[in-house]
């Protein structure tokens, strides 16, 4: 069956919470997002032909493609659980199925699935969300969204209380408060497109901030990576802005994530020997010129010699400099090494990614305006698995 461990969510679904300038809005996409998930429905019927299951409902409901459907009351029972949707009508989702035919029976809801997190302490506008899966860092990601435009967001070893915190990343000292997601450029309700990317120990959230750029997404990342070192017991990274951005026009112009090797806003829990607490870390893209992902100074894609879109892995690197010892490897972005021209819109699906047969890549794009081709262009993987 298709694997489910990838959650593609995004603002433009029907029921989506709404992200904007007003506190706690960010806290409240994490939450559906992360831990909850969103627009349950009552199917009026659940029928199984030829591999293919398909859940009809009475008015429209909040699946497209890729997105995975948490099912639940279904007779059979192993129509029940996460499922990816692969296809979808006005008032239908299907997913594939090695079930029998035949109509299935009981009161069957599905919603959007959430990423298998928990919300583990909260006060007002403050949350600390935690990987509810037994092989994760168990690190929690405080985020404080009581301000408006943006949030702050910490990494924390442990906490007895929301404001007590055990071993944050960044510490004061490298970062008083924390970093920074930009969530809207004006502090009103004005709704601010996103997309979440997540597995139960990492999460990408991308949010275009700008009411100007609709389209420009900045990527912000914290979560467990898949450490070189064995028996890593501090495998956890934040990627977020080192200072407040919501006013800028250019979403992700400085973001670690999306520069061949930048060594600011770049932050792991600990050294590889565990010993000690946070330290900087930079972002390297490997088979990247230097230069940002997709600027139009790269060469154009598809490469001609296999006609493909080449993708540049992302590089923990410890330190802030290219020289540091490498990490890991980022899960789930990818810099692309080529000018994107007025092809791959943000959400469209790259489908001649190099290297990753049988994942779905998405293009998202940043910094550019309202053009296409003006735009910046990075790939995130939306369907996995990421630790392979």
């Amino acid at each position: 069956m298709a694997y489910t461990g990838v959650k593609y969510i995004h603002s433009e679904l029907p029921g989506a919470p709404v992200c904007n300038g007003v506190a706690g809005s960010l806290a409240t996409v994490l939450e559906a997002c992360l831990c909850n998930g969103f627009g349950l429905i009552t199917a009026s019927s659940v029928v199984i032909a030829g591999g293919v299951a398909t859940a009809t409902f009475p008015t429209t409901h909040a699946f497209e493609p890729r997105i995975v459907a948490l099912v639940a009351g279904a007779t059979p029972a192993g129509l029940n659980g996460e499922q990816r949707i692969t296809a979808t009508t006005a008032n239908s989702a299907s997913w594939a199925t090695s079930l029998p035919d035949g109509a299935a029976t009981g009161t069957i809801t599905l919603k959007v699935a959430p990423a298998g997190w928990t919300k583990a302490l909260s006060s007002g506008n403050v949350v600390a969300f935690k990987s509810a899966s037994p092989a994760a860092s168990g690190i929690l990601a405080r985020i404080d969204d009581s301000i408006g435009r943006y949030a702050r967001i910490r990494l924390v070893e442990s906490m007895s209380d929301i404001d007590t915190l055990v071993g944050p990343t960044p510490t004061n000292g490298q970062r008083p408060g924390g970093a920074y997601i930009s969530k809207s450029d004006a502090a009103s309700s004005a709704a601010r497109k996103w997309i979440v990317v997540a597995s139960d120990k990492f999460a990408v959230v991308m949010i275009a901030y700008h009411g100007s750029y609709p389209n420009d997404y900045e990527p912000i990342v914290w979560g467990d990576y898949l450490s070189e070192r064995v028996g890593d017991a501090w495998p956890c990274i934040l990627v977020a802005n080192p200072s407040d951005s919501s006013g800028a026009t250019s979403p992700g112009t400085y973001n670690a994530l999306l520069n061949w090797a930048w060594d600011m806003g770049s932050w792991l829990v600990r050294p590889y020997t565990g010993i000690g607490g946070s330290l900087a870390g930079l972002i390297a893209k490997v088979g990247q010129p230097a230069a940002w992902s997709g600027d139009s100074s790269l060469p154009p894609g598809p490469n001609p010699i296999n006609n493909a879109i080449d993708l540049s892995p992302s590089i923990i690197v410890e330190g802030s400099s290219t020289l540091g010892n490498r990490r890991a490897v980022l899960p789930a972005i990818y810099g692309l090494p080529h000018n994107m021209g007025s092809g791959f819109d943000s959400k469209d699906v790259i489908p001649s990614a190099l290297g990753l047969p049988g994942h779905a890549i998405m293009a998202v794009r940043y910094y550019g305006g309202n053009s296409v081709a003006a735009s910046r262009r990075f790939a995130i993987d939306i369907t996995g698995p990421w630790e392979a």
